[in-house]
């Protein structure tokens, strides 16, 4: 039987926890590492929505951002 190791998703958990806290508390490099870490699921996305794709991308970033900024994201 394998053995389950869960320790590395905790791990990851609580790093991109960490990670948007202190994007909530102004620090831009951390917007910036959520946002690339959004970018293959917010590409996907784009796909789905009636505007031209970057413009697409462009408002789906503008909405993070505000989230983010506003505290409207929590885990």
């Amino acid at each position: 039987m394998q053995k389950q190791i869960f320790a590395p998703i905790g791990r990851e958990a609580d790093s991109f926890s960490l990670t948007l806290q202190k994007a909530q508390s102004g620090d831009n490099r951390a917007v910036l590492t959520i946002l690339d870490f959004l970018l293959p699921d917010m590409e996907y996305l784009a796909s789905f929505i009636k505007l031209p794709r970057e413009e697409s991308m462009q408002e789906m970033k503008t909405a993070m951002l505000e989230a983010i900024r506003s505290g409207d994201v929590m885990l």
